[in-house]
């Protein structure tokens, strides 16, 4: 009697537990049918794989996926039709979604930063009168940048200091090689072309010549413009690539070479 008893409340447990797992799956299953019916979902454009700046969309670049419409930003692409065959905005990452902004009809046309190489910038030097206008210079030619300083015998610049005595000019060579990048058609603020060289003046009528270089050369340069000296360019042979060492010129050297005579005092000795 008291085994039919322990059967029986086990098969009772058996069948309560089976119906309440039933009700665990219904409620479950109903609270997802609500939840999938409390999120309306749309579809947007996303990006298959990275697309590069200014390249044209094409059809195996794009995904078409749900997405929840509340957090859909505006302006998302909803078609392939709509971004197949334009241009790429900026770099598009994969799996971004296509805002209206990131494609257009017409490739953008490239900016001056476009055109600088990694690694290098571009600096203005105006070309002096007497280069303007009567030497075509194109972008691509080579120039060796030639400076003449006054300076004194400790080898400061007379622009930095100001005493003259035993000072005189140096001549030499300083840039070589250097890249004409653009030449332009209004002078560069802050500095002046004339017939003896470059200054820091400002002047509406020098014509200003961009130079490609890396960032060191383009911080002695900015030194060149501001030193006070005198500036000329040496126009390079398309295949002269070396870096050529010279000797900087003074009047010294200049004597010597080409054996100048000291003009000496005449003293007149009464007898």
């Amino acid at each position: 009697m008291k085994r039919r008893g322990a059967l029986a409340l086990m098969a009772l447990g058996i069948l309560l537990a089976g119906a309440a797992s039933m009700i665990v799956f219904g409620i479950a299953q109903q609270a997802g049918e609500q939840s999938r019916a409390v999120i309306p979902q749309v579809y947007v454009v996303m990006a298959s794989r990275e697309i590069p700046d200014q390249a044209v969309v094409t059809p195996d670049a794009l995904v078409v996926r749900p997405f929840p419409a509340e957090f859909a930003p505006v302006g998302a692409i909803s078609q392939p039709e709509q971004a197949v065959g334009k241009f790429a905005v900026g770099t598009i990452y994969r799996d971004q979604i296509l805002m209206q902004g990131h494609v257009s009809t017409g490739k953008r046309a490239p900016s001056l930063s476009d055109r600088v190489p990694n690694g290098k910038v571009v600096v203005w030097l105006p070309i002096p009168d007497l280069l303007a206008g009567q030497v075509g210079f194109k972008p691509g030619d080579r120039l060796d940048i030639l400076l003449s300083l006054k300076l004194n015998q400790a080898g400061a610049s007379i622009a930095e200091d100001k005493s003259t005595s035993g000072s005189g000019m140096s001549t030499q060579t300083t840039l070589q090689n250097i890249e004409i990048f653009a030449i332009g058609e209004q002078a560069q603020a802050g500095i002046q072309a004339t017939g003896s060289g470059v200054n820091a003046r400002t002047s509406a009528g020098a014509q200003p010549l961009a130079l490609l270089v890396d960032h060191q050369d383009a911080i002695i340069i900015k030194y060149i413009k501001d030193s006070g000296g005198t500036v000329d360019f040496a126009l390079r042979s398309s295949d002269e690539e070396r870096i050529i060492r010279t000797d900087a010129v003074t009047v010294d050297s200049i004597a010597e070479r080409f054996r100048f005579r000291v003009p000496q005092e005449v003293r007149n000795e009464q007898p």
